[in-house]
């Protein structure tokens, strides 16, 4: 039997992911990248039979365990139950702890990783390959850049102080550390600028709620890439 820590309690829904403004050739309400991601099929808009389209599904994270209908087909899991392999733990938290929720065993783990794509200022959080969440953020500014590279989580911090030259920021919640020299992935309270521009020294920012619904998930050596560019001008598309 699995046996981890769950350091809150478990979320019912999954948050909304945005839809992409890109082509939707079945009209269900999903992209057809992101029917890509979600390996639903872009040419029919209800891809498990249920009577929902794939885009509704998503919108409300429809599930009774937490994990949407799409991600459980991209999973294999089962739809209607919410403990496929009947170990205790929801499909859900297995998925975003990176435990295979098809098996009861602690060693069927799955990769996961943290994206973070500088220009177009996102986090995208994804398990065995699958995209399952992401979150507007703001990195560093273009003369505090947040470096491009490959990393790990290194530590966890509930609550820690910032302070600079220019800046002393106490009380920031949910701080991942994923490279030496004082970047972290933490929530911010300060601004509201999230997914549209830059806005710090080179850690990730991110709505305090969105660091805490992270931060719960991660553990040291969780991959962290961090690719693209960041914005000339600080603003996206720029």
């Amino acid at each position: 039997m699995k046996y981890f820590l769950i350091m809150f309690g478990v979320l019912a829904l999954v948050p909304q992911l945005a839809l992409g403004e890109t082509l939707d050739t079945d009209a269900d309400g999903l992209s057809d990248e992101l029917e890509r991601a979600y390996y639903t099929d872009p040419v029919n808009p209800d891809t498990d039979g249920d009577g929902f389209p794939d885009g509704q599904e998503v919108d409300s994270g429809y599930s009774p365990d937490g994990l949407n209908d799409l991600l459980e087909i991209a999973f294999g899991t089962d739809i209607g139950f919410s403990d496929s392999d009947q170990d205790g733990f929801s499909d859900f938290t297995e998925v975003m702890h990176g435990y295979n929720p098809l098996s009861d065993q602690l060693l069927a783990r799955l990769p996961r990783r943290v994206e973070v794509d500088l220009a177009k200022q996102r986090l995208y959080y994804v398990v065995d390959g699958k995209l399952v969440n992401n979150f507007p953020v703001s990195t560093g500014n273009p003369w505090t850049p947040t470096p491009p590279g490959s990393y790990t989580i290194s530590r966890l911090i509930p609550v820690a102080r910032y302070v600079g030259r220019d800046y002393d920021l106490p009380n920031v919640k949910w701080n991942m550390q994923f490279r030496n020299g004082g970047y972290f992935i933490h929530g911010a309270y300060w601004h509201n600028d999230f997914g549209k521009r830059t806005h710090s020294h080179g850690c990730v920012n991110m709505r305090t709620a969105d660091a805490e619904y992270l931060y719960r998930y991660m553990e040291p050596g969780v991959e962290v890439v961090v690719a693209g560019q960041t914005p000339k001008r600080r603003e996206v598309g720029t």
